[in-house]
């Protein structure tokens, strides 16, 4: 089972019709990306587009790809503030491993310390 945001529904059935339309499958087993020539994207072809596009952007620092999965992690347990909720969707087997996805802004930091009882 997964779970998506509300917003990204509309955007996936717009994905759908455009692989509809190319001819590219839309079963489990089917590749997601495909290449021009209609075959699965590489692993390694995401991680240098992905390289590419920062650079294009024009990036000071340029992120790994798994620098994804860190931020939807992230942004999970700050909309959430649900360590365990972070923890199902990061898939790890300890609320532990999930910890290093919460550090706190200096903002938060911030407004947390002022509200503290003296």
């Amino acid at each position: 089972m997964f779970f998506l945001p509300d917003a990204l529904v509309g955007k996936l059935r717009r994905f759908w019709a455009h692989k509809a339309r190319r001819r590219e499958g839309l079963q489990p087993g089917d590749p997601l990306f495909c290449s021009q020539s209609r075959v699965r994207i590489s692993k390694r072809r995401v991680q240098f587009a992905f390289r590419t596009w920062q650079v294009k952007a024009g990036f000071d620092r340029l992120y790994p790809f798994h620098a994804l999965r860190h931020t939807a992690v992230t942004n999970v347990y700050r909309a959430s503030r649900d360590l365990f909720l972070a923890q199902r969707f990061a898939r790890h087997a300890s609320p532990l491993t999930t910890t290093i996805y919460t550090h706190p802004s200096d903002q938060e930091m911030w407004e947390r310390v002022r509200a503290l009882r003296c």
